[in-house]
């Protein structure tokens, strides 16, 4: 995984896309293959295309939703390395982007300067009372995937307020509003979708 980690960084370099690029719409075209990192994203340059890719038997791969764990990359000298798709930050198929998030790889289902996720995930309780010891619990969440950075913020008054401090007048508008309005979900989702109109999100052409 180093080695695969040092590829990802000589082929994608910084996280800031490059002035050649052209405003996000829907009809943007994102090349399939794993990201490495949150930098082969916002660069739309794959650490590992899926062309490279190839199944334990060395048959291509074609479908990363459904490909499992052992997967593994031939580069150009034709060596073959095994990928952990589950320690990637995630993979584009069908033009579609997946995040590692929660317990397994969550579609973005709003794209923009501040998308938007929704992903399961599974926690343990433990309790010395109970014969187990433990339980276990899964709860859907969601989460803001901050595209100027990478973070993942809470989908909260906090969470938003921390992008906004970018933009005073999204600030101080926000900040106007009665401390129990702020923490609604539709105040939340109205100010993310106002930050993305005054922000709008590029990708290289």
């Amino acid at each position: 995984m180093r080695k695969l980690l040092w590829i990802a960084l000589l082929a994608v370099g910084t996280v800031g896309v490059a002035q050649d690029s052209v405003r996000y719409t829907g009809g943007y075209v994102f090349h399939d293959g794993i990201y490495l990192d949150f930098a082969a994203f916002r660069h739309n340059a794959p650490s590992i295309p899926i062309s490279a890719l190839r199944t334990a038997q060395g048959q291509p791969v074609d479908d990363l939703r459904n490909s499992g764990e052992k997967l593994y990359f031939i580069d150009s000298a034709g060596q073959r390395t095994r990928v952990e798709l589950d320690g990637t930050w995630g993979f584009c198929n069908g033009g579609v982007v997946y995040v590692r998030a929660g317990n397994g790889f969550s579609r973005i289902g709003l794209m923009g300067s501040l998308a938007h996720l929704v992903y399961d995930a599974t926690y343990r309780n433990f309790d010395p009372y109970m014969m187990g010891g433990s339980t276990t619990y899964t709860v859907e969440e969601q989460r803001f995937l901050d595209m100027a950075t990478g973070a993942f913020p809470p989908v909260s008054a906090a969470g938003i307020r921390a992008v906004l401090a970018r933009d005073g007048l999204l600030l101080e508008e926000f900040d106007a509003l009665p401390k129990k309005q702020r923490k609604r979900p539709e105040a939340v989702f109205l100010f993310m979708r106002r930050y993305n109109d005054r922000h709008p999100l590029y990708f290289p052409k």
